[in-house]
């Protein structure tokens, strides 16, 4: 559950620390502990890519 919305979360941290990772909560609408609960659905990882993306202004996928 939420595997892939938790590594994004943990690689936006790494890259643009609690800032980014705060960035992320607010323009993706799910808290980083949320995400460990709820399913890798495929409409709502494509979200959260496309937001990742932009925060890091690189594409996400390079690092997944």
């Amino acid at each position: 559950m939420g595997a892939q919305l938790e590594k994004i979360f943990k690689i936006v941290e790494e890259k643009k620390g609690l800032k980014g990772r705060m960035r992320l909560v607010v323009r993706s609408g799910v808290p980083k502990r949320k995400a460990a609960s709820i399913q890798d659905d495929p409409k709502l990882l494509e979200h959260f890519k496309a937001v990742a993306s932009d925060i890091l202004e690189h594409d996400i996928n390079e690092y997944l």
